[in-house]
């Protein structure tokens, strides 16, 4: 078979520079903004332009230019320029604990997705790493990372399907374990596609691949959060589905997939504070497919469940196109961050036009710098998006303005980030790696 994308599948998915160049963005980044909102609560009188290279105006802070020197990378790819170091004098307050997040949408392998990822694999498996290469030091340069996977996964790849139900190609989870995500939200309106069974090969690769999940569970003491630690924080993550395709809400037995019901969220989430967790994210999948505008019920419950001293965030997923983010006071509702990894809107086998808008290729990495405040609880101090387009000719994920194909059209990118720019700004800022 002729190679159809032309990457080369055994390329090494992130150098060693572009992880210094992550980690350095993310720490930098967090730093900037922790320090910032701790002067303010503290109402130190301190030049905070001085102190952390960031300038500051009415539209919120934007990062200074660096002026630190190129370095090439070692797989000879373009030249990253390393921001500088943050100043380490600073006084604070109170020691302040903090660490970074990022959420992407779904992840929705269609029947040519999975073909081209047998392409890229070996003695008839599939490798779907390259899919995610040019994305990967966005993902990995963040402490936390949250995916959306909406299909089930094969046991052993004998009872492939893909539409109207799904059970795809099982190695997609050492593809996300491999691109940086911690963990990922599994319930969906697809989460009992392949039945028990699928539930249980899904859970089973993810444990296998090192991925935590929430969502669905094959027994009542496995249907808590995902728990996770970063910058000493504790973390715990919830996910619910309020569609099911061809089956009641809640399931039976109701543990299997988590369903949207807004009293047992809370409930659910103030068991979790109890149980220790500082910090509570909630994954929902939700919402009218194809439509960017956010319905009265997800508004509603938003609202509902930000208004919970329990719940921190909101990650929302469904609709195949992004979808604005909410504001609460200092709570965020990212109610739709549009598909990640798809098909749509189609090839020849399964066009999904005029159903499907072109802003189905578009996708949104969603960024969260989260730190101790002075009240003694953690919040959200910050938060931004990198736009993302599903390049159709190698299916790779592509953060636009990061790492785009050189044989893209420009115009079509630009479409892309305009669109997405449209919905989610001046909510959430867009942020730059100049």
């Amino acid at each position: 078979m002729s190679d159809p994308t032309g990457i080369d599948p055994e390329h090494d998915v992130m150098s060693e520079t572009e992880r210094r160049v992550a980690w350095h963005l993310t720490r930098m980044l967090m730093a900037f903004f922790a320090v910032a909102l701790v002067m303010i609560w503290a109402d130190l009188s301190i030049d905070l332009t001085t102190l952390t290279g960031v300038s500051h105006d009415e539209n919120g802070p934007t990062p200074a230019a660096t002026t630190a020197p190129s370095e090439s990378p070692a797989d000879g790819g373009s030249e990253a320029t390393l921001p500088p170091e943050v100043p380490t004098t600073t006084t604070l307050p109170f020691e302040a604990r903090t660490f970074t997040m990022v959420a992407t949408g779904d992840l929705l392998v269609h029947e040519y997705v999975a073909d081209v990822a047998g392409f890229y694999g070996n003695d008839g498996g599939y490798d779907f790493n390259p899919m995610f290469r040019r994305v990967q030091p966005v993902l990995a340069g963040a402490d936390l990372a949250i995916c959306h996977l909406e299909t089930p996964l094969s046991e052993d790849n004998s009872d492939l399907v893909y539409y109207p139900n799904f059970r795809v190609p099982f190695e997609l989870a050492d593809a996300i374990g491999a691109a940086g995500y911690d963990g990922c939200s599994v319930a969906s309106n697809h989460s009992l596609d392949a039945g028990v069974s699928g539930v249980r090969a899904t859970l089973s690769h993810l444990d296998r691949a090192g991925v935590a999940h929430a969502g669905m569970a094959l027994d009542e003491t496995g249907a808590g959060p995902a728990w996770f630690a970063p910058g000493s924080i504790s973390v715990a993550h919830l996910s619910y589905t309020d569609i099911m395709n061809g089956a009641s809400l809640p399931t039976d037995p109701p543990w299997l997939v988590g369903s949207l019901d807004p009293v047992k969220v809370v409930a659910d989430a103030e068991a979790a504070v109890a149980e220790g967790a500082e910090f509570v994210v909630v994954s929902i999948h939700w919402g009218v497919e194809y439509q960017s505008e956010p319905t009265d019920r997800q508004a509603e419950v938003s609202a509902k469940l930000l208004a919970s001293p329990a719940i921190d965030l909101l990650i929302g997923h469904q609709a195949h196109v992004i979808q604005p983010v909410l504001r609460f006071s200092d709570k965020y509702a990212v109610i739709g961050l549009g598909n990640f990894l798809s098909n749509q809107p189609g090839d020849e086998r399964r066009n999904c036009r005029p159903e499907c808008p072109d802003s189905t290729q578009d996708g949104v990495v969603a960024w969260f710098a989260v730190a101790d405040r002075p009240d003694g609880s953690v919040a959200v101090v910050d938060a931004g998006y990198v736009p993302t387009w599903v390049d159709r000719a190698t299916y790779e994920i592509v953060p636009l303005g990061i790492d785009n194909p050189p044989g893209a059209d420009p115009a079509v990118l630009a479409e892309s980030e305009g669109r997405t720019a449209s919905v989610l700004e001046p909510t959430l800022r867009r942020i730059t790696f100049d």
